[in-house]
């Protein structure tokens, strides 16, 4: 590689650029007649600049090629790489182009001083036109896609404007027949060019970081599709912004009040997380496209799958402690169709003694007899006969096998206290709904300690009652 003395590039060794561009006779830092197009700040970056990537070029560039120019810049990237990058994606897309005698080499940078390890190339043999237009570079191939930079050095656009009529004279005659595709993937570790992105380098066996890799450790655990393409602080970033719209969404959860109102905040955090974690694999995806060697791949591979376990569980948790998975009655007791006093309905909000777990409906007659409706269904492989055994168990001869309504039931009268501190009676139905294997349960304090009557009421009751959709 060929730059002139020390660190110098030559822009005018295609032929004098201009009758003002005369080589000096003081120090040069960078090229000659450089005060010409660049502050003592400018070119202390631009110094910076070159130090940074030289070893790339060492590795790439023929020993008798000579460096015209090295300037930074912004690729273009197409619309749907920029997509999960927003505003910041010039932070992402930073390069710095070397233009040599024989082609144009983009190193892709980490920082504005720091070399990314992705290197492309574009032979002037292969490239039809290089025009600078509103304020960016342009490089139309023979074969490929039309690559532009954005070029923020406004020394930098004047120097291209007297440069490039000199490479002009280089680029691809158009009567050529059979040009090759560019650009040129280069190995970061030994210079090696392939015409595609590859898994690995041909000339090295130099392993690179794969995109569907990085897609699988995005969707499967916050932040790591970015932090295996090596941008730690965008993984923290994205893990934070997930566990953001997971705590929201869990909390809505966990605190809704009725099934639609869960549908609702489920089917938004689902929606959230899969919108975040499609954008986080996009931009993981792009990132791990600039040929990052590949380290420790089957550990990367291993956490995929532990990241995904550790989602599912997250994910499934809000549901499992709101009970939303738990197995429901497949249908409810509606005892509105009656002509014997009884008002009420299935509402919480029109219930006057509160609303406790698993309570389906309440009824008061006209009397002020109270009436509370309960339903739980039964495990797959629980019987009837093991509630009644349990039943006995805890509460003796207390338990009375009836038949209430048409139902087989049990019987259970028991003591509790009452709001004021005093003892009441109180009676439990347990009626088996053996074709649906569902339990409901009728509970009713008995004021006048008169059982059998109650009962009885509660049999002519059941006898107009009809059978709905829990969810109605």
């Amino acid at each position: 590689m060929k730059t002139g003395e020390g660190m110098c590039w030559n822009p005018a060794f295609l032929g004098p650029l201009d009758e003002q561009f005369a080589p000096v006779t003081g120090a040069v830092r960078c090229f000659a007649g450089e005060e010409r197009f660049l502050s003592r700040r400018k070119l202390d970056a631009r110094e910076k600049l070159w130090a940074a990537i030289r070893p790339h070029l060492e590795r790439v560039l023929d020993d008798d090629e000579t460096v015209l120019h090295v300037l930074p810049a912004v690729h273009n990237p197409r619309f749907l790489e920029v997509f999960g990058f927003g505003i910041w994606y010039v932070l992402f897309f930073r390069a710095a182009l070397v233009l040599t005698d024989r082609r144009l080499v983009e190193v892709m940078l980490r920082k504005p001083d720091r070399a990314d390890t992705c290197i492309r190339s574009y032979s002037w043999a292969q490239v039809t036109s290089l025009k600078l237009r509103w304020g960016g570079l342009t490089l139309k191939p023979a074969q490929g896609r039309t690559q532009k930079w954005a070029i923020s050095e406004r020394g930098d656009r004047r120097l291209l404007a007297l440069l490039l009529p000199k490479i002009a004279g280089q680029l691809l005659p158009g009567d050529i027949h059979g040009p090759r595709p560019v650009p040129l993937w280069h190995c970061p570790q030994c210079g090696a060019a392939s015409l595609k992105r590859p898994a690995a380098c041909a000339h090295c066996g130099l392993r690179f970081r794969s995109q569907g890799l990085a897609a699988v450790l995005s969707l499967a655990f916050p932040g790591a599709g970015l932090l295996y393409a090596g941008h730690p602080v965008l993984a923290a970033l994205d893990f934070l912004g997930e566990a953001v719209i997971f705590l929201v969404a869990a909390a809505l959860f966990l605190f809704a009040g009725n099934p639609a109102d869960r549908a609702a905040a489920f089917t938004f955090g689902l929606l959230a997380l899969i919108f975040t974690k499609l954008e986080s694999a996009h931009v993981a995806s792009v990132l791990v496209q600039r040929t990052r060697p590949e380290r420790n791949a089957a550990r990367w591979r291993a956490a995929a799958i532990a990241g995904a376990v550790l989602t599912a569980v997250l994910i499934v948790g809000p549901p499992l402690l709101s009970g939303a998975f738990a197995n429901l009655p497949d249908r409810d007791l509606d005892l509105s169709a009656n002509e014997l006093g009884w008002s009420g309905g299935r509402d919480p909000a029109s219930w006057q003694f509160g609303v406790d777990p698993g309570q389906r409906s309440e009824w008061l007659r006209d009397d002020g007899q109270r009436l509370f409706v309960f339903a739980q269904p039964l495990r797959a492989e629980e019987r009837f006969e093991e509630v009644v055994t349990a039943l006995r168990a805890e509460y003796g001869e207390a338990v009375v096998p009836r038949s209430v309504g048409g139902f087989e039931a049990l019987r259970v009268v028991e003591p509790r206290v009452d709001q004021e501190g005093g003892e009441l009676l109180w009676a439990r139905w347990l009626l088996y709904d053996r074709e649906h294997h569902d339990l409901h349960t009728l509970e009713a304090p008995l004021f006048e300690d008169d059982i059998e009557a109650l009962e009885a009421d509660l049999d002519e009751l059941l006898q107009s009652a009809s059978w709905v959709d829990p969810s109605s």
